[in-house]
């Protein structure tokens, strides 16, 4: 965005502004708080932020070091620009006591901008003209300070959102704003508050450093026993949900957790708006930033797309929506995954995210929430709480679980939650910390001298202290096969079926698929839902296969493929069936191919070439997705037209191939009914 376009879009700044923070009228006589020459010095600071070299140092979150410097070099440069042609910048000098108030002043955040600057300082919050400030480990207290009305605040929102290129009025009153530095800011104006009120700011400090465990133990959120058995559990490589209320610590204790993380992995961040998680080892970072505000999807397909890379620990931030069908396939896929989403207790965070996995839409799982539950439950290894103590600001873990599944009698999923840590809060205010279990060697130990360890983690962990540093997956399968069968022949069904799905998902084995038929053999009620489920996702597949839709049938393939339950039910044909759509997907993408051929001879003006490499394709067309069909009919109808108007042959096979291409535009697609 031009600094121009900046400067259009920004109200001039009032009178109150000079007045809100230094106050007096003497004061306010000073050259450096006449209206005038406060435009001036923020057109001239817009005009710099503009420049993508510039914007970094000069953000109102960054380091106040490097910031400062950045702004006394604009402004002095802006001063000798109005000494030699005759601008107000001229009337101040340039000493620096004299140039920094003015970044506050303009584009930054005036009264409360010391407090943003302040290392100590967690989070702000400006409620009309008040200010609220929290500093690490304390509640929010109400600042000395305030605003001159809610009107001037409102008004530096929308300017940060301006300079940041986002929509923030009337009709868009809520955003969150994507800012540097990992801190993140929420804006909300009328209608949504009274517009009396201006605006609530929520400002979320980020962090200098990017945290460690040790870090969270110094800052009191945990101890040094749950720190050792959070380290054991990234040692042992587990899947982790982190759950809690918003400003808890959530996205704090994952980056705990990646930091901690054993050996050097690629890691990979899906993050939506707003850079928060910080790695220490960058050089293996892989950091993604998608706008689901702007593409509903765009979460969904980087988690998807993270998996193509093979990640040694995957980071898809927070979780809130549709997004968790690709994130679950990911943790079942072998790869380790922390990730985050609201809720209050272990239980309640499993169920949550088992009804996002099965939302529209959903990647895999689209209305299948008791399998979403059942997959995530051997997906994810450890459930972590966290929450913030009101009375001091503090914010600690409050629950630590280990989480395995099973089945009822009525063949639903069931989550085990064992508990490992439970925070106490003693009489004095104080907190502390109940283990049920400890580190020891590389082991869980638990306290009552039972073995409480879920059989997933306990092959985990005794992988991490054999001998070898790495096992093939062929070995772990082995090794997991005959697990299921000692859990079958003990009558065991369940937790076999549990298990099964989850070795189907690391490698489609055949003695895996047996097995597994032999479980639902015994779970009657579960067997029946997955031959429900198999038989309409197999009518869809066939509809789509009658009407062409070869990449929606490969793609719904693919995801019933993933579900050694649906395999087992779906009946006979299905690897005929599955090698015919891909063998049309093949000829569909070799067509496609050639149109981009034939497009490209018919924009050179070469018909006769884009109908040569068309007639090559003739015996396919009649196989082709509707899309791919009409493109070719349209190229083929422009290259008759071309080759008519120049002389060579008759109008007839152009309008053949019109009359073609008209019937397929008006053969609307039914709908094909949902599995």
């Amino acid at each position: 965005m031009s600094s121009s376009a900046i400067q259009r879009s920004i109200l001039d700044l009032p009178d109150e502004v000079h007045q809100s923070w230094h106050g007096d009228a003497i004061a306010a006589r000073r050259a450096e708080h006449r209206p005038e020459v406060l435009i001036a010095a923020r057109d001239a600071l817009l005009a710099a932020f503009a420049e993508p070299e510039r914007r970094r140092h000069l953000d109102p979150f960054a380091p106040p070091g490097p910031r400062n410097a950045a702004v006394i070099e604009v402004l002095r440069a802006a001063i000798s620009e109005h000494q030699r042609d005759g601008g107000v910048l001229a009337l101040l000098d340039d000493a620096a006591a004299t140039l920094l108030p003015m970044f506050a002043d303009t584009i930054g955040w005036g009264p409360a901008q010391r407090y943003l600057d302040d290392p100590r300082t967690n989070e702000v919050k400006i409620n009309g003209r008040i200010i609220l400030i929290q500093e690490s480990g304390c509640p929010f207290v109400v600042a000395p300070e305030t605003f001159a009305s809610g009107d001037e605040v409102r008004r530096r929102a929308v300017q940060l959102a301006t300079m940041l290129g986002v929509r923030l009025d009337g009709s868009h009153p809520q955003e969150t704003l994507p800012v540097a530095y990992g801190t993140r800011v929420h804006v909300t104006i009328a209608p949504r508050i009274a517009d009396d009120d201006g605006a609530l700011v929520c400002i979320r400090r980020g962090r200098d450093e990017a945290w460690q465990l040790e870090d969270l133990v110094r800052r009191g959120s945990l101890d040094g026993a749950t720190a050792a058995l959070l380290q054991l559990c990234c040692r042992a490589g587990c899947s982790v949900l982190i759950a809690g209320r918003t400003g808890s610590g959530k996205t704090g204790l994952l980056e705990a957790l990646a930091n901690s993380w054993p050996g050097s992995p690629h890691i990979i961040s899906i993050e939506d708006h707003t850079l928060e998680i910080g790695i220490r080892n960058t050089g293996l970072w892989t950091r993604e930033l998608v706008d689901t505000q702007h593409d509903a999807h765009a979460f969904g397909r980087a988690a998807r797309e993270a998996l193509r890379q093979t990640p040694g620990l995957l980071l898809p931030g927070e979780t809130r929506g549709a997004e968790a069908g690709a994130i679950l396939a990911l943790a079942l896929s072998g790869h380790p995954v922390i990730t985050t989403l609201h809720a209050r207790t272990a239980a309640e965070a499993i169920r949550r995210f088992a009804g996002y996995a099965a939302q529209p839409g959903a990647y895999m799982y689209e209305g299948r929430r008791d399998d979403a539950l059942a997959d995530g439950c051997a997906a994810f290894d450890v459930v972590l709480v966290m929450d913030m103590i009101a009375a001091t600001g503090r914010r600690v873990l409050v629950e630590g679980a280990l989480l395995d599944g099973n089945y009822d009698s009525m063949g639903r999923p069931l989550p085990n939650i064992t508990p490992l840590v439970t925070m106490i809060q003693r009489d004095d205010g104080t907190v502390g910390w109940h283990h049920a279990a400890r580190a020891v060697d590389g082991q869980l130990v638990w306290d009552d001298g039972a073995d409480h360890t879920p059989a997933g983690l306990r092959e985990r962990l005794a992988r991490m202290t054999a001998p070898a540093a790495a096992r093939a997956s062929l070995d772990r399968v082995d090794s997991a096969v005959e697990r299921a069968n000692q859990l079958l022949a003990a009558g065991d069904a369940s937790r076999a079926y549990v298990l099964l799905r989850h070795l189907w998902s690391i490698r489609r084995d055949g003695v895996v698929r047996l097995l597994a038929g032999r479980a639902l053999a015994r779970l009657p009620m579960v067997e029946a839902r997955c031959r429900s489920m198999a038989t309409a996702a197999r009518q869809r597949i066939e509809a789509l296969v009658r009407q062409h839709r070869w990449s929606e049938a490969r793609r719904l393939i693919d995801e019933v493929s993933m579900d050694v339950g649906l395999i087992v039910t779906i009946g006979g044909g299905w690897e005929a069936l599955g090698a015919a759509v891909r063998h049309h997907v093949a000829v569909d993408e070799r067509v496609d191919e050639a149109l981009g051929r034939a497009d490209g001879a018919l924009a050179r003006g070469d018909a006769l070439e884009a109908l040569a490499t068309l007639d090559r394709h003739t015996s396919d067309a009649t196989r082709l997705e509707p899309t791919t069909a009409l493109r070719y009919l349209r190229l083929r109808e422009t290259a008759l037209d071309d080759l008519g108007r120049a002389g060579y042959g008759s109008t007839d096979a152009a309008a053949a191939v019109r009359a073609r291409r008209l019937a397929l535009e008006a053969t609307a697609q039914p709908e094909v009914p949902d599995a």
